[in-house]
């Protein structure tokens, strides 16, 4: 079921981040409710689509070629996604990381963004050494690409692994 509009009806009143170890918001909520995730979390993701400027600095902005170029390097960690190519992630604007998703046949990107940002932040809340979790996260990205859909298309751990070898 899709309510088309519903993400910008979200208040930062309505934010309870509870006892999460880190939260992902994207730009598709009110600025408000942005910063009310942030200012709970105890580890804060952005992933910046749609891009548009903002005012706080996550712990690991996720951004393509594009939303980088609006939003520069804006958080502590920046990974920038380059599709096909894999990604990079930067530390005060330094590439500290770099990484090449396996090979697969590309049947929607729908999820791929979504998979590749959550997978990060998991790996990176692990402990995960940066090149390793940035090529997880690759590897995710990639899994979610090979299939059709949104939600069924995204990988688990298990399937990572194995793509990974």
């Amino acid at each position: 079921m899709v309510a088309p509009g519903a993400n910008a009806r979200l208040a930062a009143a309505d934010v309870e981040v509870g006892y999460a170890d880190a939260v992902i918001c994207q730009l598709e909520i009110p600025d408000d409710a942005v910063a009310a995730a942030a200012g709970q979390a105890r580890w804060f993701c952005l992933n910046a689509a749609p891009a548009r400027p903002f005012d706080l600095e996550p712990d690991l902005l996720v951004v393509n070629r594009l939303e980088h170029e609006v939003t520069g390097n804006r958080g502590k960690l920046v990974a920038v996604t380059l599709g096909a190519e894999g990604a990079v992630l930067l530390e005060d604007g330094e590439e500290v990381a770099r990484a090449q998703p396996p090979p697969v046949e590309a049947v929607d990107g729908t999820a791929a963004g979504d998979a590749f940002t959550a997978c990060l932040v998991v790996s990176l809340v692990e402990g995960r050494p940066r090149e390793e979790a940035l090529t997880r996260a690759c590897a995710a990205g990639a899994l979610a690409a090979s299939r059709p859909g949104a939600q069924p298309s995204l990988p688990t751990a298990a399937e990572i692994d194995r793509i990974l070898g």
